[in-house]
């Protein structure tokens, strides 16, 4: 009989050596996966209760193991549990705590099952509830942007093209394109759910299980709509990891694009939006100094999803089927960019709720930059010039107002005249609100804004 070394990894039957200091350090992964804990609790009671079905475990076994995950939980949360390196990961140290409270039934556990799928279905199952956390956190978002259109619905203020005053808008129009497009993102992650909505225990090492094991009991129990469908796919898919990811790189542009603007905006250069003093910082030693840094830091963290994007596409790109050890890195990836997504969010929808426009700024800014010119040109179309010889028309008036150093909305009705006799004098009189109430187009910023108002309200009661 060969002599095997005494260790608590269970696997030490086939050594004749312990793991050195220095493979226990590189190679186990608690540092990073801890907080998947209580979902390997729940996948094996899940487990163990289909054990107990087809007679693995007998009723006695599966009530201790049932009082025993139920108080390594309770310990768990509580922090008094302190999890051992040279068991590599969560899944040996739980089995460590279940043989060490009941005996022989905590042996028994690992029954028809390797921690291949056991870890997949850990992480399925915190995917699922940490993405609807992050769905919900879109969600606030949303909604702490809606109110704030709809408090201040009435100002009026220049829109950009090329970080050039473009058109006339209204600052409920504008901030409401962020809505738009974060309704978009909630949906993307609410789509890739579905996606990841099957159970992968059972599936065991990567070819199944000789145990007559029922997987669509255990996948009723662990409340995912149904068994994955290939045993060698069920423990190397990170499909679902790589889906969330570059969904949430799309988020992160969002918030990025949002955090430039209203930096932008908040500028003393610009001066439409003024931040809280709860949500700013200051200089070490500048006095003057209200840094915008809360944006600067979302603007940043886009940039970290995005790399912890590219690095879960490249660990997974050359991989072999079946599990790998490379995979175990997908944790640090992941919980990265779920990490910055919600922060980002959360302290966002703060900011949104406590910042304050400025009305005055932002009106002043539609009276430069010739933001009328495009209704000017309309105007003619109104009354039936071709549109390329009403632009070629307004066009030459921007040049008249910009050789008089004024705006076009100040010329002298004689200067519209002259450019053309279909200009009556009501042209002079018309206000920047009068031109962007004009605009009712599905979508537009004037009285059609009403309808969209209301059809962001019903996309945000079907969360």
């Amino acid at each position: 009989m060969s002599e095997s070394i005494s260790s608590d990894n269970p696997w030490s039957g086939r050594f004749s050596k312990q793991m050195s200091d220095l493979l226990v350090g590189f190679n186990t992964s608690l540092p990073i996966e801890g907080r998947l804990f209580p979902c390997d609790i729940e996948g094996s009671r899940a487990h163990a209760t289909t054990l107990r079905a087809i007679g693995i475990l007998t009723e006695e076994e599966f009530s201790a193991l049932d009082v025993a995950l139920d108080e390594i939980l309770v310990d768990w949360q509580a922090g008094s549990i302190t999890l051992t390196p040279s068991l590599e990961d969560i899944h040996m140290n739980l089995e460590r705590l279940l043989i060490d409270k009941i005996g022989e039934a905590g042996r028994k556990i690992h029954t028809a099952r390797s921690r291949n799928d056991q870890q997949a279905t850990a992480q399925r199952l915190y995917f699922k509830s940490s993405t609807n956390e992050l769905i919900n956190a879109i969600h606030d978002f949303e909604v702490a942007l809606l109110a704030h259109c709809k408090t201040h619905s009435d100002i009026v203020m220049p829109s950009y093209t090329h970080l050039q005053r473009a058109e006339a808008t209204t600052y409920a129009h504008w901030l409401a394109t962020y809505i738009v497009m974060l309704d978009r993102d909630r949906r993307r992650f609410i789509d890739a759910l579905h996606r990841a909505d099957e159970c992968p225990l059972g599936a065991c090492a990567s070819t199944g299980t000789s145990i007559g094991i029922d997987r669509n009991l255990t996948s009723n129990l662990l409340r995912f709509h149904a068994p994955t469908m290939h045993s060698i796919d069920s423990v190397s898919d990170r499909d679902y990891l790589l889906e969330f990811a570059g969904d949430a790189s799309i988020l992160m542009i969002h918030l990025s694009r949002f955090s430039e603007e209203i930096i932008f905006f908040v500028s003393q250069e610009c001066g439409f939006i003024e931040l809280d003093d709860e949500y700013c910082t200051g200089s070490s030693i500048m006095p003057q100094k209200k840094n915008p840094d809360v944006l600067e830091l979302v603007r940043g963290k886009s940039s970290t999803v995005i790399g912890n994007t590219t690095t879960l596409m490249t660990l997974l790109k050359s991989l072999p089927l079946g599990y790998n050890k490379d995979l175990q890195e997908d944790k640090t990836a992941w919980f990265s960019i779920l990490d910055s997504a919600l922060a980002s969010l959360r302290i966002l929808t703060a900011l949104v709720r406590t910042m304050s426009p400025n009305p005055t700024r932002m009106q002043a800014a539609t009276q430069s930059g010739h933001i009328l010119a495009t209704e000017y040109a309309n105007y003619l179309v109104r009354k039936g010039l071709s549109f390329r010889n009403a632009h070629q028309t307004v066009g030459c008036l921007v040049k008249t107002a910009d050789r008089m150093k004024i705006d076009v909305s100040q010329l002298p009705f004689s200067e519209f005249r002259a450019a053309n006799e279909l200009f009556d004098e009501d042209i002079t009189q018309m206000s920047v609100r009068d031109l962007i109430r004009m605009k009712r187009s599905t979508g537009a910023c004037g009285s059609a804004f009403d309808d969209t108002i209301k059809a962001i309200e019903k996309l945000l009661e079907r969360n």
